[in-house]
């Protein structure tokens, strides 16, 4: 697939609130996440401050803007997190909530579980990421977020960081 196969099949919006960066295939659809994003994790009714029309102008521009920088440095293929790579989608979710502050029993009431289940789950993550506190998978999660944003506003030499190429030979 080709870069702008990517960023025709690709959407970011980055959450208003706390900057954190979400991808769908729809505007609808990445509507839709960072709104339940900002209702869940910052008790904001994003759709109530800035309307359906700012959030997709907002998005239109963040794209337009990201993806003239960012499509020629993307090597052939599909870019993923390690956190993709390594965690599923319950994990990932927990990894989120860990991020915001939430603690574990605050966490298992949102999610409807109980706080051991929370424990266990973070146990997983935590070997799976090799980290050992609950600030060492916010800091892999920010940088996951931003070390392409960063790279590009200096002018130091452009970084992937922590993302690996789906489709290279060599991972066998």
């Amino acid at each position: 697939m080709t870069a702008r196969a990517i960023q025709r099949q690709t959407l970011r919006f980055t959450c208003p609130p706390c900057g954190d960066v979400f991808a769908a295939d729809d505007e609808d659809a990445l509507i839709a996440t960072a709104v339940e994003h900002a209702r869940t994790l910052h008790d904001l009714h994003l759709l109530e401050q800035f309307g359906i029309e700012e959030l997709r102008r907002q998005l239109r521009r963040e794209n337009e803007s990201y993806w003239a920088v960012v499509t020629p440095l993307l090597p052939e293929g599909r870019l993923r997190t390690v956190l993709e790579e390594r965690l599923g989608d319950r994990e990932r979710e927990i990894v989120r909530y860990v991020v915001h502050g939430f603690t574990n029993r605050e966490i298992a009431k949102r999610l409807h579980i109980s706080a051991r289940t929370v424990s266990t789950h973070l146990v997983n993550v935590y070997e799976k990421l090799d980290v050992h506190s609950r600030a060492e998978p916010t800091a892999v999660v920010r940088a996951a977020d931003r070390i392409i944003e960063a790279g590009l506003r200096a002018d130091s030499p452009r970084e992937f960081g922590p993302f690996t190429r789906v489709n290279d030979p060599s991972r066998g």
